[in-house]
């Protein structure tokens, strides 16, 4: 099993009511629907008013690396990692076990 953990900050400029900021968060929760590789999905938007604290954050889980590197690749994730890269700083890392 392997966890895939993102962290994203929004740039300055973009605030949670800016309409790209809602249209990916409507691609992210459409994914595990279109990529079958994906065992576990659990996204959204921080909690805690901290300014050191990230603004949202992705826990998926897949059953191999092999896996994860098919959703790295697969032509529905590219382009919602692509509106992310435009609104925001990413984090992630990749977890066995």
């Amino acid at each position: 099993m392997i966890t895939h953990l993102v962290l994203f900050k929004l740039k300055p400029g973009i605030a949670p009511d800016d309409r790209r900021f809602v249209a990916v968060q409507a691609a992210m929760e459409a994914l595990p629907r279109k990529i079958s590789v994906i065992r576990s999905w659990q996204h959204g938007r921080n909690l805690t008013p901290d300014d050191d604290a990230w603004d949202y954050g992705l826990v998926a889980t897949f059953d191999s690396e092999a896996d994860l590197h098919a959703y790295f690749e697969h032509p529905d994730h590219l382009p919602v990692l692509a509106q992310w890269n435009e609104i925001a700083s990413l984090a992630f890392v990749d977890l066995a076990g």
